[in-house]
């Protein structure tokens, strides 16, 4: 479902992350905790900036943003690269630290190749069940591998599973993030067909989108031989073999793909009256 939501002041759906109680699950509803940013490791008497939280962006211009989580992985992103390439797009790579230092190589291809990179902790770990100081490592950790390997400082945060705590957004806020959510996924739970997702992100994806896809399996890297692990490889192989049709049709449609900081650029720049949201769907 659609939400529309009117904003007064800004191009981007945001909200602030500084000086405010309300938190997020990863269904995008609110939670009441009390976000004490003293506590935060490194907090300079609690003066965390100004940073956002973003799901979509409201353009002018016919812009999405592709982004894809969990990788690199040598399966999955060598196929991602080639056909972005192919379409000549450009996406955002929310990259899982360990798999950074585990894969170098494909980390610079990806930064070669023109892609974004935006820090997806450490080792995926649901930062709900994560206290204070962990959250702080798993950010400045996977901060360091993805630093370390591409020689970038990426701009955004992508919590793992979308699940924000006081502790993450306050970390965020004072290491420089913006905090990155998504208004589309590829849609439908369990595995999937190719043709479906591509008909959903056709079908679904609008100009200020942005997209959650994934180039790894996050956990189920710890665990490859598990049974949650096959099925997140087999539903992120779909993924994968449902791209090419779905850039086609979508570049068809007149949509230009384009990394976050493209699309929050655009929307700078072209801020229009109405941002649309989607609500987050089940990863």
């Amino acid at each position: 479902m659609r939400r529309r939501a009117f904003l007064g002041g800004g191009a981007a759906a945001v909200v602030g992350l500084a000086g405010g109680p309300a938190l997020l699950d990863r269904r995008g509803e609110r939670q009441v905790r009390e976000l004490d940013a003293s506590a935060v490791p490194g907090a300079a008497g609690g003066r965390l900036g100004q940073q956002r939280l973003i799901w979509s962006v409201s353009t002018a211009e016919p812009l999405a943003a592709l982004t894809f989580d969990d990788g690199p992985d040598p399966e999955l992103t060598p196929r991602i690269l080639e056909v972005m390439a192919e379409y000549g797009v450009q996406a955002t790579f929310n990259v899982m630290g360990w798999n950074a230092l585990q894969h170098p190589d494909l980390v610079r291809a990806v930064v070669a190749a023109g892609h974004e990179l935006g820090n997806h902790t450490w080792t995926h770990q649901d930062l709900a069940f994560q206290s204070a100081l962990e959250t702080r490592r798993q950010l400045e950790r996977g901060r360091a591998a993805i630093e370390q390997t591409a020689g970038v400082q990426p701009r955004f945060f992508r919590p793992p599973r979308g699940n924000l705590t006081g502790s993450a957004i306050a970390s965020a806020a004072e290491l420089g993030y913006d905090v990155l959510l998504w208004s589309v996924t590829r849609g439908g739970a369990g595995v999937g067909a190719p043709a479906s997702v591509a008909d959903h992100l056709v079908r679904t994806v609008a100009p200020g989108d942005v997209v959650a896809l994934h180039d790894g399996i996050g956990r189920g890297t710890f665990h490859p031989r598990g049974a949650g692990a096959h099925e997140l490889r087999a539903r992120r192989l779909v993924e994968v073999q449902a791209l090419p049709a779905a850039l086609e049709r979508m570049l068809g449609r007149g949509l230009r793909l384009v990394t976050v900081s493209a699309l929050l650029a655009a929307g700078e720049q072209h801020p229009a009256q109405t941002v649309t949201n989607t609500r987050r769907q089940p990863r």
